[in-house]
């Protein structure tokens, strides 16, 4: 199983915070996001820049994928400076044309040669922050094959093009939102996308509401997570796993089909509850997803302790 693929929980972090990048490793995500734009002052984005590539081996020390998010204005410089062995994807802010995305990925192509990394190796997130880009966004998604993911549509820069408030009680981003989604699923893309849950505060370190969030989620078929405070971690990362119950539940379903298979009929009906070939796929799905999850947190954790042992420190 292809355990790359789970990105339940990650944090974007400023790269020129050194505390953050050094101890990003117990922090239990699937992705760190190194953030050489919002977060970095215009003043020290050169300097940013020049540590993306020591940055990489230290976030990944406990099985985190590295991801580094460069600046619209900068791409030549950004990506000169980040695309290095052990970067898995390259986020790309308001993202508004194919034209963008095809360069992106004729750059990055060019380095992974120059540099020995294996072509194809690096993804492209294509971010879609503005309404311009909600307008394009099959075509952007469409661009590159290293776009393996797609969506998004709300947040600060969203809410600020769009001239409507960010912490609302309502859903103020449903049909951009939309768009994003019908395109990724058209392509066979991951969609990148989460049902609304209000946050009227504007806290990021909300645990509860991260994990209610992600639960719905993963209910609505979504699978990718993300936050900017630690707190979040755990709770994103129990939300976007199926419970025990829903596995037994899974499993059931399918021992159901199994049985309905030798009758001749196509449903049968338990309960008040259908049993057909959709409910079977979806119990499938589910397996498959509790599967990958459960390898890449053993993952996660031989890596903490490979970590741990390295550097003659004792397990919490």
């Amino acid at each position: 199983m292809a355990t790359h693929q789970v990105h339940r929980s990650g944090l974007t972090m400023p790269v020129v915070t050194r505390r953050f990048v050094d101890h990003a490793w117990r922090r239990g995500c699937d992705f760190i996001n190194l953030d050489l734009e919002d977060s970095v002052p215009q003043h020290l984005k050169a300097h940013a820049r020049g540590l993306i590539k020591d940055a990489i081996p230290v976030v990944r020390k406990g099985g985190a994928e590295a991801f580094t998010r460069i600046n619209h204005d900068y791409v030549h410089a950004d990506l000169d400076a980040i695309v290095w062995p052990g970067l898995s994807k390259v986020n790309y802010p308001k993202a508004e044309t194919a034209e963008e995305i095809r360069l992106l990925d004729a750059v990055i192509t060019r380095l992974e040669r120059e540099r020995g990394i294996r072509p194809g190796t690096v993804e492209i997130g294509a971010n879609i922050e503005t309404a311009t880009g909600v307008a394009a966004a099959y075509d952007i998604a469409s661009a590159s094959p290293r776009v393996k993911e797609f969506g998004g549509g709300t947040g600060y820069d969203m809410s600020r093009d769009l001239g409507v408030e960010m912490f609302v009680g309502f859903e103020q981003f449903a049909y951009g939102k939309g768009e994003l989604e019908l395109a990724a699923r058209a392509l066979g893309l991951e969609v990148r996308a989460a049902p609304f849950v209000a946050n009227t505060t504007g806290s990021v370190s909300d645990a509860d509401r991260a994990f209610r969030e992600a639960q719905a989620a993963r209910k609505c078929g979504f699978r990718l997570g993300g936050g900017l405070n630690p707190a979040v971690v755990e709770a994103q990362n129990r939300g976007f796993t199926p419970t025990a119950e829903e596995v037994e539940d899974a499993r059931w379903v399918l021992e159901r089909h199994r049985e309905l298979a030798g009758t001749g009929e196509t449903w049968i009906a338990i309960d008040g509850r259908v049993i057909d070939r959709y409910e079977a796929a979806r119990a499938r799905d589910t397996l498959e997803w509790a599967a990958l999850c459960a390898e890449r947190d053993r993952e996660k954790a031989e890596a903490v302790l490979r970590t741990r042992v390295a550097m003659a420190e004792p397990a919490p």
